[in-house]
Parts: structure tokens; C-alpha cells; sequence
């Protein structure tokens, strides 16, 4: 019996500009906005993003002995170019990390909801 992931869920507060920062910044497109929620995704990926509207105070980060930890991890062919458009965007980043001859980036979208970019 084969099993996958179909989706992910984040918590963001305001749907029209998160689609807009995950499309702009992750290169992600755009597939349904429902208006409690959205969905994008990695377009060489079938893993959706569910995107919840809400208005609490919440966030898609978990900590490890006071240590921040993302939920959603992804692959990119080039750190440098992902680096600099979230940059670019104001995005709040964490340094590139080398472990392996791999490189890792955390960061932030706009709702605190914690990422990480690694290379192969």
C-alpha cells in the first residue's frame, strides 16, 4: 500500500499576501483560494500548502531545547539565488549553514512560520 504526503497546513493571518509572498519568494503557484484558506505549491512538487486564515497568535515553528525548528523543509538546485530574492524581500534569514557539502537555510515567511531551504 503506497503512501504520501498530500499536504502541509501553516497558520498565516492574511491569505491574499501570503499567496503573493509564496509565489513571489518560494516560487510557488498558485492554486485555490477558498477564503478561510489557500493553496500553493512548489511547482516540481505535489506537496500542497494549505494556507489557514486566522486571526490567533500562531505559527507553524516548533523548539527543541529552546531551539527553533521548522515544519516544512524543501530542496533547491541554487541557495545563493533563493538567498538573495529573500533578502531582497525583507524576509527574515538565518545563515547559511554547510554540513556534508550540503548547505541549509532557515528563515521566516511573514507569519513566523519557520522554513528551511537545503541543497543536495
Amino acid at each position: 500500500m503506497g503512501r504520501s504526503i498530500s499536504h502541509v497546513q501553516i497558520p498565516v493571518k492574511n491569505l491574499e499576501k501570503a499567496i503573493e509572498w509564496y509565489v513571489n519568494n518560494l516560487d510557488c503557484e498558485f492554486l485555490a483560494n477558498f477564503d478561510d484558506f489557500a493553496i500553493v505549491r512548489f511547482k516540481s512538487d505535489n506537496v500542497n500548502i494549505f494556507m489557514w486564515k486566522t486571526s490567533d497568535e500562531t505559527h507553524a515553528t516548533f523548539n527543541v531545547s529552546g531551539q527553533a525548528f521548522p515544519t516544512i523543509g524543501f530542496q533547491v538546485d541554487e541557495m545563493d539565488s533563493l538567498y538573495n530574492v529573500l533578502l531582497k524581500s525583507g524576509t527574515e534569514l538565518g545563515n547559511v549553514a554547510e554540513e556534508d557539502g550540503r548547505k541549509f537555510l532557515k528563515f521566516f515567511d511573514l507569519y513566523g512560520n519557520m522554513l528551511v531551504a537545503h541543497t543536495e
